[in-house]
């Protein structure tokens, strides 16, 4: 059922198709995902009687038990490749969240953390990260910020969606709901649509067709009006549409907003039409088979032992410690930060969304930049508007300053969602990629493991954010400086040493 399939011929570039996929792969990995599994944990509490540090406690440690074995899924990935691993994980993040469905004890509940944190945050986010950059290298930055959206509709809409059917049917309900999609959704689209490698279907990395350069229409009315639009869209929400009004008196109508939906999303697909469906077909020119391998056998793959004798490899591997323990951190604790600065939950929810909303079209313009500017160069500028966002955080004492800070966030957040993930296949290649990949994904699982318990625990001994804040400021801080004098190593200066 799975074998590789020689050639496969389709209109556009294959590898295209496979981003389609891979941002579903981001998305189904909601099940797993903390914006998802907090909604739950309420329930949890009322059904069973277990104290919120039970229920806590249990979901730290499932996260960290997981984060360690992440290690085995990339080198399984190694071996078996991603089609297949695909399949088999996301069979497993169905089992799980059926599993999730009939606990019944805290033993059972650990099991079920630990399996949704695995299959799910770890590695239904670990599989397309290295399977998208196998298909493309002159565009990867763009091929991962199109993946990317998986994520963030994934944290814009799951949270929602999962309250609604909470409320409509039943939390054990709802698992099983999610359980069917995986299994007779995502499943089936990973067999029939996904292939590990350009070369298994005859295809080359990039595509065998090179496009001969001409001026086409720009991108950038395409972004803004889709941000415009998914904007507009998320103000739409009850809860957001009437702080909003309470918040800003000027703030336009439920009927204005839907017009400008409405209009933003026909100028949306207009937009696609006259770009890619009705525009004239630019002269393109086959690229003979030498000049094919001439364009990218420079890039060179290491392997995991390899990688690890690098400076480079422990300094991003710091890098991508830091989002995880900084970011988890602040949001585990946001609704307190924002109590304590005299805002009421829903400014704190506001911020959530308005982070994932921001951080869509900023992806866009990192994977631009990624493609153009040294990887590192970025990175280091991703932390410093970081600290930014800390210190505007540590300082904002309005609810209008507390969303500017969502704001600044989801830039931030925007940036580090395709530096961190691009950084690994431009620094080490593709090859041993899983293998590679799985060690910053077991970082990131484990520091979102234990992200929030700094800030729990200067809250009980100073009752407050403030002094934890001031301090973490140092890790996106180190983090800067890092990835700055963090340059890709050479391979052939590596092996000389």
């Amino acid at each position: 059922m799975l074998q590789k399939e020689k050639v496969i011929n389709t209109p556009f570039y294959y590898g295209w198709l496979v981003v389609f996929v891979s941002a579903l792969s981001v998305f189904f990995s909601g099940p797993g995902q903390t914006f998802a599994i907090s909604i739950f944990i309420e329930y949890y509490i009322a059904d069973f009687d277990y104290s919120r540090t039970l229920v806590s406690g249990l979901y730290s440690a499932a996260t960290l038990c997981a984060g360690f074995l992440l290690f085995t899924i990339g080198k399984l990935t190694d071996l078996y490749g991603q089609r297949l691993m695909m399949v088999i994980i996301g069979l497993s993040l169905a089992f799980a969240a059926l599993w999730n469905a009939f606990i019944v004890g805290p033993v059972m509940m650990f099991l079920g953390f630990f399996m949704l944190r695995l299959f799910g945050q770890g590695s239904m986010t670990l599989l397309p990260n290295t399977l998208v950059p196998q298909w493309f290298m002159r565009k990867r930055g763009r091929a991962l910020s199109v993946m990317a959206i998986g994520g963030f509709v994934g944290a814009a809409l799951i949270p929602p969606l999962n309250t609604y059917m909470i409320q409509m049917f039943d939390w054990r309900t709802v698992w099983l709901i999610w359980s069917g999609a995986l299994a007779f959704i995502f499943v089936p689209l990973a067999i029939l649509i996904v292939r590990n490698k350009p070369e298994d279907i005859g295809e080359v990395i990039d595509g065998q067709i090179k496009p001969v350069r001409s001026k086409g229409p720009s991108r950038i009315p395409l972004f803004v009006t889709a941000s415009l639009s998914a904007l507009v869209l998320v103000t739409m929400i009850p809860t957001i549409d009437q702080y909003l009004h309470e918040l800003f008196t000027w703030f336009p109508s439920m009927f204005w907003r839907i017009l400008i939906f409405t209009a933003s999303f026909i100028g949306v697909m207009v937009l696609i039409r006259n770009r890619y469906i009705h525009q004239p077909s630019h002269t393109k020119e086959r690229v003979g088979e030498e000049e094919q391998k001439e364009e990218y056998d420079d890039e060179v793959s290491w392997t995991l032992k390899e990688a690890a004798k690098t400076r480079a490899f422990w300094m991003i591997l710091f890098c991508v410690s830091v989002p995880a323990l900084t970011n988890t951190g602040i949001t585990f604790h946001l609704v307190s930060i924002s109590e304590g600065k005299g805002l009421t939950p829903e400014v704190a929810a506001i911020v959530l969304s308005l982070m994932a909303i921001i951080g869509f079209p900023v992806t866009f313009i990192s994977g631009y930049l990624v493609d153009k500017i040294k990887v590192h160069y970025v990175l280091s500028i991703t932390f410093v508007i970081h600290i930014v966002a800390i210190i505007w955080l540590w300082q904002t004492q309005s609810a209008t300053a507390f969303i500017i800070y969502g704001v600044i966030w989801g830039i931030a957040h925007g940036f580090e969602r395709i530096t961190l993930n691009i950084v690994w296949p431009n620094y080490f290649g593709r090859q041993h990629l899983g293998s590679i990949k799985s060690i910053a994904q077991s970082v990131m699982v484990v520091g979102s493991a234990l992200g929030p318990l700094p800030f729990g625990f200067f809250y009980d001994r100073l009752g407050g954010y403030s002094e934890i804040l001031l301090l973490s400021l140092l890790l996106p801080l180190i983090a800067a400086i890092f990835a700055f004098i963090s340059p890709a190593p050479n391979y052939n200066e590596q092996k000389k040493r």
